[in-house]
């Protein structure tokens, strides 16, 4: 499974290479351009750069997508395919190469954005005191909670997404293409709401609320019922992607 995460990777930026190096470089020019008395162009540089850096992200997010879509389903399938590695592995390697992809893309959008913060500001003008007022506000359980929370909003999007893939790419819907997986992946979404909405009308979720030291509301979701749905959704979107690697194996 490793070796497959790494051609996988390595054949992302092989193919996108100019999505992290193209904001750079704007930005870059923008500081240059800036230190030779070129306002008006540096500004204009830096922010296109920064344009691009947000808007790249949006970019990295689809080229991920549609490159797993090719990897499996596209052009590139009969060579992903004929890797000798069980389902499992593979279904598990596609799920890790999108977490992986956000982390890099989110940690290099982080790190530009503080960069840029830090160079316009200067480090002694951070609030850190203010930030650290703030933090123990929320309480390190809210935190902790919270982050847990967003972990498994990410855990199912991912497995949806390419659980959609997968669907997507099968016999009845190949015929649309890459469009195929974009239906299944609106389907799932309207057939999930209108579950929640069945089972909100039985009072399955109990509202709950994260509260800040000082009384205020930090969090408001569904509870402990909405995120097991979600663990449980998830389960079965990777089942779905693995029965589909496996019947594609048995067949072929």
């Amino acid at each position: 499974m490793g070796k497959l995460l790494g051609h996988q990777i390595k054949s992302h930026f092989k193919n996108n290479w100019f999505i992290p190096v193209l904001p750079l470089v704007l930005i870059v020019f923008g500081l240059l351009f800036s230190s030779i008395n070129y306002y008006n162009l540096a500004m204009h540089s830096v922010t296109i750069g920064i344009t691009a850096l947000f808007c790249g992200y949006i970019v990295a997010a689809v080229t991920v997508i549609v490159g797993d879509y090719n990897m499996f389903f596209g052009d590139s399938a009969l060579f992903y395919e004929s890797i000798p590695i069980s389902p499992l592995a593979k279904t598990f390697s596609r799920f890790i190469y999108y977490f992986v992809m956000f982390t890099i893309y989110s940690l290099y959008l982080g790190a530009i954005f503080v960069i840029l913060t830090l160079a316009s500001t200067g480090i002694s003008t951070i609030p850190w005191k203010e930030i650290s007022s703030v933090i123990n506000e929320i309480g390190a359980k809210n935190l902790l909670i919270s982050i847990g929370i967003a972990i498994i909003f990410l855990f199912n999007c991912i497995a949806r997404i390419v659980f959609s893939i997968s669907l997507g790419g099968g016999k009845k819907l190949r015929r649309f293409g890459f469009g195929g997986s974009v239906l299944a992946f609106i389907i799932l979404g309207v057939l999930e709401g209108f579950a929640i909405k069945l089972l909100d009308t039985f009072d399955l979720f109990t509202k709950m609320e994260l509260v800040m030291n000082n009384g205020d509301v930090f969090v408001n979701f569904r509870g402990v019922g909405s995120l097991m749905l979600l663990v449980v959704e998830t389960i079965l979107f990777l089942l779905g992607v693995y029965y589909f690697h496996k019947n594609r194996i048995s067949v072929s």
